[in-house]
């Protein structure tokens, strides 16, 4: 091959390998260098040379030299061996052991190689040894056996070591030993996963052993609130989440990957954005806890903070704290429980681990509609408004439509008389000297696939591990990428995290720790239009307002053709301003732990967040180019906007306990824990705006021309609180266990900012009893526990107590004389104040059971719970109108929330090659207002007895197939409460309560009419599956989510959900939904219908007479109804992984100790009965509306690696 070909290939390679991404590129290289690492090692193993030249050299540098050329080492004692000789050697790709012997030819040395090591002795030491070792051999025993776990299958590599030496073996493949010992020997035998066993040997040589599987369920540490539990003597509700199921996981952030981990944990989306990049869930624990909202209490390493801002891999564990016996010593942080996220740390005398991952991720979008062909929509929308509201689409862009699709060229140019000379893209349509951009235009743009695409992104971790004997230390560092699947504007998300934890020991009896984390957070998306027009949601309406008659182009073609996008592609908007959210969240953490005596123990942490926030708005101006060319203002980005908003929030928390632990005749085991929490923090919002950008490719405020508006906002916050516990129990198996606090907040007034929150709970280990006698194959352990305890919620608006006047900076919205301007800057009264405002209390009552099953493979929990909201702030009685003001609230309402949760976990090693687990979860819970201030009872707020999510609503059978029926229905029934006009195909509502009418009555409780609950909005039975397995080095997982129970109400602006829409400009059909199977009684024809002729005729439809007219069709669509209610349950593959692991003997020779391969999905499958566009756990969208445009999950498929030094 000559040198022009290898730079020609050289070329061709490093050219494909720029158009690689990075992290593919990294992780090539690493597979690469791996593979060719082990090749290596193979080679060296199995040919071990080495070339020397070394004159007149000591044995001692011969010796240094080939130590250096290889991976032996040598071991020798420079009194027995000569090592100060000199000699000459010379040899080529020589095995080191003709070097040795060339060496020690003369010399009476001997030389023995064990593994790396070349042990180096006099010969007649050598011979004593060995006669010696003989002598000893000749006094033992030789012992045999077998080793199985309790199926009878064989354990592989089980360890046998004699008590109190270094003598050992391991089983072979059969499971069988062999080993000479002291006759009265003890042996020790132990494997992972396994009980270990110590088996004296006096009197047997033979044995056959049974290794009992160690499942470890009571022995299991879970962390609660200030401390550690041993889970036998848990008497709380909580769950652990482990690291290793969020192992693997492509979702952008910790609240995404919690989805069907552990029961009682539930999630939405509560913004308009649906699961855009990045996309954070809100969180609750056993369902809503206030009318007035209210989260769990989220603790990192003991400090609040956003677990979204955190890196998943830096995560060792996570509890869940869910009733009051586990979350009060919270106090009024924690009234709807507690999440507490413990981080990786090191461990002392722990070599150093490095482990890095990266991931190479593709998203594709979630299931899309299917767009019809432009001449297919038209006819429906011509149908439509035949039916009501005027056909939008004529005669003569229908005739070219059908042209474009038979690409008649010819016909276009000459039905249109001002198309440009030149122009070659047909599909618009010229108007004047603009394109048009509604209904005249004719080409067939499959808009899905225009704006929906793949993306590429990719995530990598690295983290250092380690310890001496008198510190740890824990260093991480992360990255992640997520671009958006819109494959238009700038639409990313990324993150990166550093984090540190390391911890020294002053002395034996006192321990220091200092732990930093570092986040920068980055949410960059399209914001479409100006500020006040349009945001993220708005773009997604407009992507859904794309009617396939629209092409990309203007009749000049594509921009680098010499032509523009069309107006309507809404693509010059998407290009023409962003929202850019930046994040940067600081926290330092000091840590000490001083031990005076045995059992006690004084815990301090102090811990300071710096967070800032900068929200930049940049809204550009977007320009159009016209028929001739020249180029006009968008006039919705007229003018040109910047804003920028800067948020600083600087907060510290400290707290200090100590806990005494000891025992009364090591049956009585006592707990004693009291502290202190104190907590301050301020916030500053500062922000400007100016119009008129000169320069839109600079945008800032000092670049734009416009007056600039300027505000301030600046809060604060500062608690206190005192805590304590006491925990008794007797040989673990009465268990009695009581949290106080007594907490003090600034949002209430002087009098009533303090409350005192006490909990108890009760527990019996039913299995340490005397009397139990069951096997434990068959019940391992059952426990039963309760509790009670009351929280303080504070979650309220702050200065409450304190009539502010309000200021407004801005202009009035009147002037006092002609010709003047409006005055600038005005206050405005205060309002009235209730400073009686008080805490709002969560009272918890718990009933649970624990129990295990088959030496504790299988693990049952089961949980009924209750929880009563009082006092929560509501309306107080009105007062006359002459008062001028709104009534403050008072603390008058209730809200009880009652439900069960069951969690099963079973796991299973079948032998040593194969083990496999399934988790299963399941919980369900309503929520009821026993209290609120309603005097009317009306239907339109809460009133007591009102369950939370119910759907009130009319009963709806059938249509109206004929006219007699309707003529007929009309003449017995008034539905002019509905609607005054009505015709076939509309909904036919039932007159339930026989009074003639159909109405809601005075739209009250005592006086409904005709409503009545169809249903409920709350997802009910919400469960989790998961299971896997791991085989000889592979291993699979998979992760399901569901909602078994679900209804919904769409109005009639859900418009994914009904897709002929009132206004055709909204309209989005989906050529393969049932929703085509619309009420149609007159033939079609060319211009409307969506068949032509008879074939039209549909009178057994499901759905309606669509209508292009608001009048006639909100009567359709505007009332809840049993007929058009929505089934919204589903479920969903979460993630779904299989993975690969290097076998240690190979990896462990390139001093790797873990290599892992894996393919990883994410959101992969989704049963739902919902149309597609709809993600059903994400329901709201453009404008807080249900089925309105939204974000659906991306499905996620990744490649990954794991490296761990």
């Amino acid at each position: 091959m000559n040198n022009k070909s290898i730079n020609q290939k050289a070329h061709l390679f490093y050219a494909l390998l720029k158009k690689i991404p990075i992290a593919m590129r990294i992780t090539l290289l690493l597979l690469f260098v791996l593979t060719f690492q082990l090749q290596a090692e193979h080679i060296y193993s199995q040919n071990a040379k080495i070339s020397l030249d070394m004159k007149n050299s000591t044995i001692e540098k011969v010796l240094q030299t080939i130590e250096e050329k290889s991976d032996y080492y040598f071991l020798y004692n420079n009194r027995l061996i000569n090592v100060d000789r000199k000699v000459s050697v010379r040899v080529r790709n020589a095995a080191i052991s003709a070097v040795l012997e060339r060496l020690f030819k003369s010399e009476n040395v001997d030389y023995e190689v064990k593994g790396t090591q070349i042990i180096l002795s006099p010969k007649e030491m050598h011979n004593q040894i060995t006669a010696v070792a003989e002598a000893i051999q000749q006094q033992k025993k030789t012992i045999t056996g077998t080793i199985v776990d309790a199926a009878g299958v064989p354990i592989i590599g089980a360890n046998i070591i004699e008590a109190g030496t270094t003598n050992g073996t391991v089983t072979d493949v059969d499971g069988g030993f062999s080993l000479s010992v002291e006759d009265n020997a003890t042996i020790h035998i132990s494997y992972i996963g396994y009980l270990e066993q110590d088996i004296n040997t006096s009197g047997k040589s033979a044995f056959n052993i049974t290794l009992l599987e160690d499942t470890k369920a009571l022995e299991e540490v879970v962390v609660v609130g200030y401390g550690t539990q041993k889970k036998v003597n848990l008497t709380g509700a909580v769950d652990v989440i482990s690291d290793e199921q969020l192992t693997g996981r492509q979702a952008p952030n910790v609240s995404q990957l919690l989805q069907g981990t552990a029961p009682s944990l539930n999630f939405a989306i509560n913004n308009n954005y649906g699961f855009q990049p990045g996309a954070s869930m809100n969180i609750s624990i056993r369902g809503m806890g206030s009318l007035n909202g209210g989260s769990p209490y989220i603790l990192i390493d003991g400090a609040p903070g956003d677990l979204n801002l955190l890196n998943p891999n830096d995560i060792e564990s996570i509890s869940v704290l869910k009733d009051a016996a586990a979350s009060a010593i919270y106090g009024a942080r924690a009234p709807y429980g507690v999440i507490l996220i413990t981080t990786k740390s090191g461990k002392r005398k722990e070599k150093i681990s490095v482990k890095v991952n990266s991931d190479l991720m593709i998203n594709t979008p979630m299931p899309l509609p299917t767009m019809p062909d432009s001449y297919t929509w038209s006819r429906i929308l011509n149908e439509a408004g035949t039916n009501g509201g005027g056909r939008p689409i004529s005669e003569a862009t229908i005739d070219r439509m059908i042209a474009f699709q038979n690409k008649d060229w010819d016909y276009l140019k000459k039905s249109m008389p001002n198309w440009p000379e030149g122009a070659t893209n047909f599909g618009a349509y010229p108007e004047g000297n603009v394109w048009n951009g509604a209904n005249l235009n004719y080409a067939n743009t499959n808009w899905w696939d225009i704006y929906y695409g793949p993306s590429i992104n990719h995530k990598h971790n690295l983290s250092v591990s380690g310890g001496t004997d008198n510190a740890s230390y824990y260093l991480s560092g992360g990255y992640i990428k997520q671009n958006s699947v819109i494959q238009f504007g700038t639409d990313y998300y990324d993150r990166a995290n550093i984090m540190g934890k390391f911890e020294f020991a002053i002395s034996d009896w006192w321990d220091v720790s200092y732990e930093p984390r570092f986040t920068k957070n980055t949410r960059e998306r399209p914001n479409m239009t100006q500020k006040e027009a349009g945001d993220y949601d708005h773009m997604l309406r407009h992507l859904l307002r794309s009617y396939p008659w629209t092409p990309l182009y203007n009749g000049w073609g594509s921009p680098e053709e010499g032509g523009g996008y069309m107006s309507e592609s809404h693509i010059p908007s998407l290009l023409s301003g962003t929202d850019k959210d930046e994040v940067k969240d600081y926290w330092n953490t000091f840590k000490t732990e001083i031990r005076p005596f045995n059992g006690f123990k004084i815990n301090a942490d102090f811990s300071y967040n710096d967070y800032s926030r900068i929200y930049t708005q940049v809204d550009k101006t977007a320009y159009i180019q016209n028929v001739d060319k020249t180029y006009s203002p968008f006039g919705t980005t007229v003018p040109s906007q910047y804003e920028q908003t800067h948020y600083q929030n600087n907060y510290w928390t400290t707290n200090i306990f100590g806990t005494y632990v000891f025992s009364i005749k090591e049956i009585h085991n006592i707990l004693l824990l009291a502290g202190a929490q104190f907590e301050k923090g301020n916030n500053t919002q500062l922000s400007g705006f100016k119009t008129d950008l000169i320069f839109q490719d600079i945008p800032s405020l000092r670049t734009a021309t416009g007056n600039p508006i300027a505000s301030q906002y600046l809060s604060h916050k500062a608690t206190q609180g005192y805590f304590a516990r006491f925990g008794y129990n007797f040989k673990e198996k009465y268990i009695l266990e009581s949290n106080v606090r007594y907490d003090g907040s600034y949002v209430f007034s002087k009098g009533n900012r303090w409350g005192f929150f006490p909990s108890f709970s009760l527990g019996w280990n039913v299995h340490a009893e005397d009397f139990w006698n069951i096997p434990q194959e068959s019940i391992s352990s059952l426990k039963i526990r309760s509790s009670w305890g009351e929280l303080g919620n504070q979650d309220v608006s702050p200065y409450g107590d304190l009539a502010l006047i309000p200021i407004n900076t801005g202009k009035l919205n009147w002037i006092f004389n002609a010709g003047q301007t409006r005055p600038v800057g005005y206050t405005q009264a205060p309002g009235i104040v209730n400073p009686d405002l008080t805490w709002e209390t969560a009272t918890t009552k718990n009933i649970g059971l624990n129990a295990g099953f088959l030496d504790n493979r299988l693990q049952a929990d089961f949980d009924f719970f209750e929880r009563l909201t009082s006092n929560m702030v509501g309306p107080s009685q009105a007062k006359p109108g002459v008062l001028g003001t709104n009534v403050p609230n008072s603390n008058n309402a209730s809200l009880r929330t009652r439900g069960w949760e069951l969690n099963l976990n079973w796991k299973h090693r079948i032998n040593n090659d194969f083990t496999y687990f399934a988790n299963f979860n399941l919980y369900d819970y309503n929520s009821v207002v026993t209290k609120y201030y309603n005097p009317t009872g009306t239907l339109s707020t809460w009133y007591e007895g009102r369950e939370v999510g119910e759907i009130w609503g009319y009963t709806v059978n059938d249509l109206f197939r004929t006219k007699d029926e309707l003529d007929s229905y009309l003449s017995t029934t008034d539905l002019s409460f509905i609607a005054t006009s009505w015709n076939t195909g509309d909904v036919r509502y039932e007159d339930t309560n026989g009074d003639g009418k159909v109405n809601n009555g005075t739209n009250t409780v005592e006086n409904h009419g005709d409503l009545s609950i169809i249903g409920n909005s709350e997802p009910h039975l919400q469960y989790g599956i998961s299971a896997g397995f791991d085989y000889k080095g592979f291993d699979f997982s998979m992760l399901w989510r569901g909602v078994a129970k679900r209804d919904f109400h769409f109005n009639e602006l859900s418009v994914f959900y009904w897709q002929i829409m009132r206004a055709w400009w909204d309209t989005n059909i989906d050529a393969n939904s049932d929703r085509l199977d619309y009420f149609r009684d007159t033939p079609g024809t060319k211009l409307y219908g969506l068949y032509e002729g008879e074939a039209n005729i549909n009178t057994d439809a499901f759905w309606p007479r669509p209508y292009l007219n608001a009048t006639h069709d909100v009567k359709n669509r505007r009332h809840a109804n049993t007929r058009y209610l929505a089934n919204a349950a589903y479920l969903r593959l979460q993630n779904i992984q299989i993975g690969y692991s290097m076998p240690a003997n190979v990896i462990s020779k390139l001093k790797l100790q873990n290599v892992r391969f894996y393919l990883s999905g994410e959101n992969i499958l989704t049963f739902s009965d919902l149309p597609r566009g709809i993600d059903p756990a994400a329901l709201r969208g453009f404008n807080a509306i249900s089925g309105g445009p939204a974000y659906g999950a991306d499905r996620i498929y990744s490649l990954g690696i794991s490296l761990t030094y």
